[in-house]
């Protein structure tokens, strides 16, 4: 069983911070996407919506380190955030190449 000491709770609260915080931000893109339907506005608010989805869930994979250990845990966060930056960075090269 996982033991709980100030750092871990510490850890967990900021976690908690920042997934809220992702969620406000997602809830607000989605309300701003159906205000730009169309357009490379709405291709922008996509790509913003889905890189902070995967930065979400790199963020939460940081909750599978009581059950599977830091370097499993820490593996998968790093994986979704480098997906993260990628599709980021790809899109941003669609919308330059235009």
């Amino acid at each position: 069983m996982a033991e709980f000491t100030n750092e871990s709770l510490t850890m967990s609260l900021m976690l908690l911070i920042s997934l809220a915080i992702y969620i406000i931000i997602i809830i607000i893109f989605l309300n701003a996407r159906k205000k730009y339907q169309g357009g490379i506005i709405e291709k922008v608010i996509n790509m913003i919506i889905s890189t902070i989805g995967l930065m979400l869930v790199a963020d939460m994979a940081i909750f599978l380190v009581p059950v599977y250990g830091f370097t499993i845990g820490y593996q998968v966060h790093v994986v979704f955030k480098i997906i993260a930056m990628t599709l980021l960075a790809v899109g941003g090269l669609k919308f330059f190449a235009r």
